[in-house]
């Protein structure tokens, strides 16, 4: 037993076995490690480019550039220059820029939250013809969030969303039991 053991040393420690892939050159750690730093290294090349397509005011750049600030990618989170630069790109009529700063803006995060605020700009979001918004918006009239209850019309928002495939509207709906006879149950949608 003990001349097995050393032979099984000798071996894994001879070039012969590194040749035979007994040993590895870089650990599992030392790989992910190196990955890790290619994907920070990537996402920074993303957000300086970005960066660089915002300053000469392109919207869609801009509203990248505050994806990238909100979730950290490429650099620190930094939720201020997300709405910063969300208010760029909605400023420019992107719809998700748009959308993302009614996001910040109705739960207070980056900027003070403003829930009549938020509710304009969900509804700019939506006339620019960003579903997620249209959903929010209508929810947000159905509700009375941040202005005037609307239940008519923000069902119609709500629904159609739904039918666009935007499946939170479709539960939205569920959850507020908001139906009628001559419209698809919402539930039709979820399955």
């Amino acid at each position: 037993m003990l001349k097995s053991c050393l032979i099984a040393a000798v071996l894994l420690t001879s070039p012969f076995a590194h040749a035979q892939g007994f040993r590895k050159d870089r650990t599992d750690a030392e790989i992910a490690f190196e990955q890790s730093d290619k994907r920070l290294a990537d996402a920074k090349a993303k957000r300086d480019a970005a960066n660089a397509a915002c300053l000469k005011k392109d919207a869609k750049a801009c509203y990248t550039l505050g994806e990238l600030y909100r979730l950290g990618e490429g650099g620190p989170q930094d939720l201020k220059a997300a709405a910063k630069t969300y208010k760029l790109s909605c400023d420019g009529k992107n719809a998700k820029g748009c959308a993302g700063l009614a996001y910040l803006t109705n739960y207070g995060r980056g900027l003070a939250q403003d829930l009549p605020k938020a509710r304009a700009l969900y509804e700019k979001s939506c006339d620019l013809g960003e579903v997620s918004s249209c959903a929010a918006y209508g929810n947000m009239l159905y509700t009375g969030t941040g202005g005037a209850k609307n239940v008519t019309q923000g069902t119609e928002l709500l629904t159609a969303s739904c039918e666009r495939k935007y499946e939170w509207a479709c539960q939205r709906l569920v959850d507020l039991g908001a139906f009628t006879k001559e419209r698809r149950r919402a539930k039709d949608f979820l399955n």
